[in-house]
Order: C-alpha cells, then structure tokens, then sequence
C-alpha cells in the first residue's frame, strides 16, 4: 500500500486489516483535502467514486491506488452503516 503519511506506528505485534489502513487513509486524505482550495467543490460536484478520485488526485498528497481507494471507501460506508445502525437502538 502506498503510505501517505504514516498514519499508525506498526510493530511487528500490532496488525490492522487492509480495510482499516484504508479506511484511516481515506479519512485522513479527507480532512486534509477538505482544507484545500478548490477541491471541495470538485468534491461536491462528483457524481461517482471515480469523479472523487479523479479530484483527489489533483492534490499532491493523494497516492492511492484506485483499488486502495474502494477499499477505503467500502470500509467507509460500513464504518457509517453500523453508526447509523447503533444510533438506531
């Protein structure tokens, strides 16, 4: 996977899935990107999780792969769905 920043210090003990490194990746490039000129509009104006990733693309920072991107995103949207189903009970 491609590192960013070094969002967690990994030793040799401690492993997180491929879905929580991308999912942290993606909510980490997401604050960041959020804070860029520009790029929350292209965010808003995206129709598709390709639209989304051609926008993140344009920052410097951005070196996901497209399939670490869908993992990211999939974890997301779990992570949001058992929010969402917590709130419920």
């Amino acid at each position: 996977m491609s590192d960013i920043h070094e969002i967690h210090d990994h030793d040799g003990a401690e492993s997180i899935s491929e879905e929580q490194h991308a999912l942290d990746q993606i909510t980490h490039i997401l604050l960041h990107a959020l804070t860029e000129d520009g790029i929350g509009e292209k965010l808003e104006a995206a129709r598709s999780q390709q639209d989304v990733y051609k926008a993140l693309q344009t920052l410097p920072y951005f070196k996901l792969t497209i399939d670490e991107f869908r993992i990211g995103i999939e974890a997301l949207r779990q992570q949001q769905a058992e929010i969402h189903q917590d709130e419920q009970e």
